[in-house]
């Protein structure tokens, strides 16, 4: 093992930098670093013993909201990974309590993008990770999500456009149980190319949902039309289970997910080629109606969306959902 893929760096992120910024620059208990920390080390493990593919086939949902991480010349799937590791972990919960600001979570994503490398790299697992593995079986039980994740990545590899994949057969997937609801605060998120609509606070890790949410996955049921227009596959969950699970409701009905540089749908995965443009969850529309990279039915649908979205009453009924969806009062 050559020192450049010493997992002894990663070690101390974990061990030491994570939780004392935590606790000193965020005000976090130590009980609460430790769970953060726990996480990410867990989180980091469990992507350490995958295959490549598999790694990216999960990390593709984060690789547009961290294309533009800092260090800049950071390889983007690194960036991507270390948004599932850190990001994407127990750190959202200390953000929606309003422990940590957007600032620091920049901080904790840009110098956590070294030592993951090296970890990464040297393939040297450091425990038994069954126990809490958070990507566990989502192969198996999304396969829609899978298929369409791994046409993702493939998009991504080799440069944007298209990639055209096959839905495999499945059994189509239930409403979620009114149980798994809960009422979640509004708030007013403005677009510059809209009229102003409702979003909500809601945590990004919870695995229940939120009233809005819920809506749009009943829509999707009763339409088969339904277009959900997000600035990033983020805005849906940073949970990868959550997440996998309404692209597998949402694709087994047939619905389309545009992003702010993505289209997807249930035969055919889209990303701007040779040319990319930053989310931004509050204006998302005027990000995406920036068109260049964009052809064929990626910039037809996109187009088409907005003009119907810019209507001061699109309506859920007519399946063109605006981003709602405000994470944990982030709006980046």
């Amino acid at each position: 093992m050559t020192e450049a893929h010493n997992p002894k760096d990663w070690l101390e992120f974990c061990h030491d930098f994570l939780p004392g910024i935590l606790v000193d620059i965020c005000k976090a208990t130590g009980d609460e670093a430790t769970m953060v920390a726990d996480d990410v080390m867990l989180r980091a493990e469990v992507v350490n013993r995958m295959d490549r593919e598999t790694q990216e086939i999960l990390a593709a949902p984060a690789y547009e909201e961290s294309y533009e991480y800092d260090p800049a010349d950071a390889p983007p799937w690194l960036k991507a990974l270390t948004t599932l590791v850190i990001r994407n972990s127990q750190l959202e919960e200390l953000h929606v309590r309003e422990l940590i600001e957007q600032g620091s979570i920049a901080a904790i994503t840009k110098y956590g993008l070294g030592p993951p490398s090296h970890f990464l790299a040297a393939r040297a697992p450091l425990g038994d990770t069954t126990a809490g593995d958070p990507f566990a079986g989502l192969a198996g039980n999304y396969p829609r999500t899978w298929a369409c994740l791994r046409a993702l990545r493939l998009c991504i590899s080799t440069g944007g456009g298209r990639a055209g994949y096959r839905l495999p057969d499945a059994p189509v997937p239930e409403l979620p149980d009114i149980s798994e609801v809960v009422e979640a605060e509004t708030v007013e998120v403005t677009s510059e190319i809209s009229v102003p609509r409702d979003g909500v606070v809601f945590s990004g890790v919870d695995l229940r949902f939120d009233q809005a949410s819920y809506s749009h996955l009943r829509v999707a049921q009763e339409d088969d039309e339904l277009i959900l227009g997000i600035s990033s596959l983020s805005r849906i969950s940073r949970n990868s289970r959550k997440l996998f699970r309404v692209l597998e409701f949402l694709l087994a009905h047939n619905a389309k997910i545009i992003t702010t540089n993505h289209l997807i749908t249930g035969r055919e995965v889209w990303f701007r080629k040779g040319y990319y443009v930053k989310p931004d969850s509050r204006n998302f529309g005027k990000r995406m109606g920036d068109v260049r990279g964009m052809s064929g039915a990626h910039r037809k649908t996109v187009e088409g969306y907005l003009r119907r979205v810019s209507q001061p009453n699109p309506g859920l009924s007519s399946g063109l959902v605006p981003d709602r969806r405000v994470d944990n009062k982030e709006c980046s």
